[in-house]
């Protein structure tokens, strides 16, 4: 599949995990990708180090693309990150890291892209999670952070779409990703709660999920828009 060719990508969080496996997946079908992390990004056609806690980085970031090829088509928003914590445990710090990188910086990079999607008729895809959508413990900052980004997706799906842009997110549950390893279990915490959030029979891998932002990014789903689209292997079911 070509669904890509002569369309110009911006994958955050490319240096890894989810994001890794996506810049790869556009590339493979004919995509320009823009991988964007605070970590160095290989095997793109642009790489730019950006944390997207410094906001106004951001904005010059998104300048430079465009420099660099006239145009964005895409924007996948999928650096991420995440831990579990004891309510009465978190800190302002924390807290403010977690909703900085998943939702405030998935709103002002889209913010900055907005403009040159409207031109050229682009599309967003975010990415939210199974603590989004269904509860999950230990986890109130990253499930605010991700139910946050499902209630932004669909909002500015409704607010631009009548302009062309689609807006959309994927749920993952469990996926064997560097991510994963944040997530540390709070000492003396009842392990039976684990239950409700195990993967239904194994955790996903980043090309599974990969293949879901593909198929949202591409012209394959001209009529999604503002959709969550969980990928979980029926944990949720």
């Amino acid at each position: 599949m070509n669904r890509f060719e002569d369309k110009i990508a911006i994958v955050t969080g490319a240096a890894s995990g989810i994001g890794r496996a996506t810049a790869d997946r556009l590339r493979s079908e004919g995509g320009t990708v823009v991988g964007i992390d605070r970590d160095p990004v290989d095997d793109v056609d642009l790489a730019i180090q950006l944390d997207l806690l410094d906001l106004d980085a951001i904005a010059p970031t998104v300048a430079q693309v465009v420099d660099a090829y006239g145009r964005i088509d895409v924007l996948c928003n999928i650096a991420g990150i995440g831990h579990f914590a004891r309510d009465e445990d978190e800190t302002p710090e924390a807290w403010n890291r977690v909703i900085g990188v998943n939702l405030t910086g998935t709103f002002f990079m889209s913010q900055a892209c907005l403009p040159h999607l409207l031109e050229s008729e682009g599309n967003i895809v975010n990415t939210a999670s199974t603590a989004g959508t269904n509860a999950q413990p230990w986890s109130s900052v990253y499930s605010a952070s991700k139910g946050g980004v499902i209630a932004l997706t669909q909002t500015m799906a409704i607010t631009n779409g009548r302009s062309g842009i689609r807006v959309n997110c994927i749920a993952p549950g469990g996926v064997e990703t560097p991510i994963a390893g944040q997530f540390a279990v709070p000492e003396g915490i009842d392990l039976t709660i684990m239950d409700r959030i195990l993967p239904f029979h194994r955790p996903a891998q980043p090309f599974e999920l990969a293949a879901a932002f593909a198929f949202l990014a591409s012209d394959d789903a001209s009529y999604c828009n503002g959709i969550v689209l969980r990928v979980d292997g029926g944990m949720q079911a």
